[in-house]
Formats: C-alpha cells, structure tokens, sequence
C-alpha cells in the first residue's frame, strides 16, 4: 500500500493509523510500553514554539501563528484559544517574539533559506506505506521534501545548533532513527529519495540556524536499528504483548565512563 496526501491537517495525520519515527525512537530509547502509553501534549510550550516556528518557515502563507497577550490566564488569551481554527496556534506576547527571532534566524542562514525556498520543494506531505519485511503499515511527515535534491528536511528547534552540541542531541533523542525512518518511508512510496538533513534552529539569542546531513554510515547504523525495532513493534502487533521487557529488576554496576 502506497498513500501521499497533500494538504492532510496535522490533527487528521496523527489520527491516521501507521507507525511513525516517534513510535519507533519510543520503542528504541525505553519500550514498546512506553510507545503504548505516549500521548502528545500539544499543550507543553517548547511543542507551541516549535509548531510556530514550523508554520512561520514551511506554511508562512497560511498565517497560522497568532500573537496573543502576555499571560494565558489572561481573558484575552482564553477568548483567543476558544476561536482557534484547527491548525493555528497561539503564543503569547514572549513567545511569538521569539518565535519570530528563530525564523529570522533559519531565513538568514543561505544555505537554510536555499532549501526552505527551493522551488521544488513538497512541505509537510503526509505519506503512508506497507513495509514489505515487517508487514507493518508506516507513516511519515517530512517537514520538507525536495525529491531533485533527494534530500527530505526536518526542521528542528534546538538548544545547541553546533556540530557537536546538535550531534550528542541526536545521539540523546534517537533523531538518527528518525532519519533513517524518513528515508525508509519516503522509497517505499515511490520517492527517489536518500538522504535526510536537519535545519537546526536555536531557541535563544543569536537565534543562530545550522544544516545537519546524515553522513552514510550514521544512516547505516539507523537503517539497522529501525529495521530491528520494526520486527520488534511487529512482533508485539501480533502477540498483543507491550511490555517492557526489563526484567524482574536491574543490578545496578559502576559504568566505564565513571571516573
């Protein structure tokens, strides 16, 4: 099965079955209980900030992002919230300022602002398809698609944008797997697409913005662990078993890295 929906709302994709990279990085960092169990909480402020800043870049037309006042508990926020159309999002005063601060930065770094205007580029496409090796049916929403440069885009806002700081985040938050999931999806639908990079986006003052490529063998390493993780969800589809499989207990031992 081979499904690509353009113009699908946010709210309908994550509504849609399939396994997306966020339920493959939850099976891979802790456990398919932990997968079971997530909700996404569209309510924590670094998500409100990070969607915005998303629209600002990648649906700028839409005028998605709306300014509110100062403070939620204000009665001018809450009039605001009850008259949202599905996908807009309020901020308030601070929040839209800097969320206009961290778009000014992506937009000002050319080699991110190259990708983000390419003519050719498909934003937020929502794309479905059955994997052949694990029968399971996958989904993914790249930011970014630009099918001549073979390259799909995730727009990340981030606390650290240099190499080094960006690299351990991926390390930390499973982003390799997310790469790799994107890549997966994306050819199994018929997209002649192979690489994936992200346009890191810092969250602080100088707003500075960095490009990210998945060099070969980090794609590797995550195309072998996302195949792995996929025949674990699968495996578990069909014996109807989330657990965690930790064991009865963990004894806990003084790590190499310890000093």
């Amino acid at each position: 099965m081979k499904n690509v929906i353009e113009n699908m709302s946010n709210q309908e994709y994550h509504m849609r079955d399939g396994i997306s990279s966020s339920a493959v990085k939850a099976v891979f960092k802790k456990s398919l209980a932990h997968w079971k169990g997530e909700k996404r909480n569209s309510n924590n402020p670094a998500f409100a900030l990070g969607s915005a800043v998303h629209a600002n870049l990648l649906e700028k037309e839409r005028d998605l992002v709306v300014k509110g006042p100062k403070t939620k508990s204000s009665i001018a926020y809450k009039n605001l919230k009850a008259n949202l159309t599905e996908d807009q999002i309020l901020l308030t005063e601070v929040e839209y300022n800097v969320a206009s601060c961290i778009t000014r930065g992506a937009l000002e770094n050319s080699i991110c602002a190259s990708y983000l205007n390419h003519p050719d580029r498909l934003n937020e496409v929502s794309i479905f398809a059955e994997d052949p090796i694990s029968g399971l049916t996958l989904k993914t929403r790249p930011d970014l698609m630009i099918e001549s440069e073979q390259t799909v885009f995730d727009v990340k806002t981030t606390q650290d944008a240099s190499p080094k700081g960006f690299l351990k985040e991926c390390i930390k938050y499973g982003y390799f797997l997310q790469g790799a999931h994107y890549v997966y999806t994306c050819k199994l639908a018929g997209y002649d697409i192979k690489k994936f990079s992200f346009i890191a986006c810092e969250k602080t003052a100088p707003y500075v913005s960095h490009l990210h490529i998945m060099g070969n063998e980090i794609m590797h390493w995550g195309m072998k662990h996302l195949h792995k993780t996929l025949a674990t969800i699968a495996n578990a589809e069909k014996q109807s078993d989330y657990g965690t499989n930790w064991g009865d207990y963990t004894v806990m031992e003084k790590p190499s890295w310890l000093q």
